[in-house]
């Protein structure tokens, strides 16, 4: 019961929002170094595919470990898709390429595949990181350096808190329930979640 009412939690989460580009302060874009940590702070969670996907990453280093290796190799792929997008806007699909990083992560995490314990999983984590900076590049578009930069600090900082505090939680979890096999519910969660958002992308397309 306890992993039915979970994934219909997220399943809610996900249908409530069905977009996956978001601007933290409207459609506005950032102007000052205020306004650009803000919208980096907040972007990772009003976005719920990069919400997902970070709560996530930090399930997988409590099980996986190689936890300096794997945030920095997200975090430093997120400002690189950041960039990437500043500067060469327009690429077509990439809400689809977050999604799939969710079936992927989530399908990993099922598996408990042994990628995940592995040099290799960086870059995972690194793919992953620069689809959903891509996303993040959306709200930062046109904007000056300084709240760029602030934009970047933002997101960075939040991302490591979400990873640190799903870290702490599974810890947690792991004391009192420990019964409870919070790996696979999370990664079919997390598949089910990105299958979802996949059609959401994917939809408009489909239809014209």
């Amino acid at each position: 019961m306890k992993l039915v009412r979970y994934l219909l939690a997220c399943a809610a989460c996900v249908f409530a929002s069905p977009a996956v580009a978001h601007h933290p302060i409207g459609s506005v874009t950032p102007s000052s170094l205020t306004e650009g940590l803000l919208s980096g702070l907040g972007h990772p969670i009003i976005g719920i595919d990069h919400l997902l996907f970070i709560l996530a990453s930090g399930v997988v280093v409590f099980y996986f470990g190689q936890r300096a290796r794997m945030l920095v190799a997200l975090s430093v792929g997120a400002m690189a898709g950041t960039l990437a997008h500043v500067q060469w806007p327009g690429l077509p699909y990439h809400d689809g390429l977050v999604a799939l990083s969710l079936v992927l992560l989530g399908v990993l995490m099922v598996r408990r595949d042994t990628l995940l314990s592995h040099a290799g999983a960086a870059g995972v984590f690194a793919v992953s990181g620069i689809a959903h900076g891509y996303a993040y590049g959306e709200a930062i578009v046109g904007a000056e350096a300084t709240p760029l930069l602030a934009y970047l600090a933002g997101f960075t900082l939040i991302q490591l808190a979400l990873a640190l505090s799903a870290f702490a939680a599974v810890g947690y979890l792991s004391v009192r329930a420990p019964r409870l096999d919070v790996l696979k519910v999370t990664g079919t969660a997390l598949s089910i979640a990105g299958a979802a958002i996949l059609c959401f992308a994917l939809l408009p397309q489909i239809i014209a």
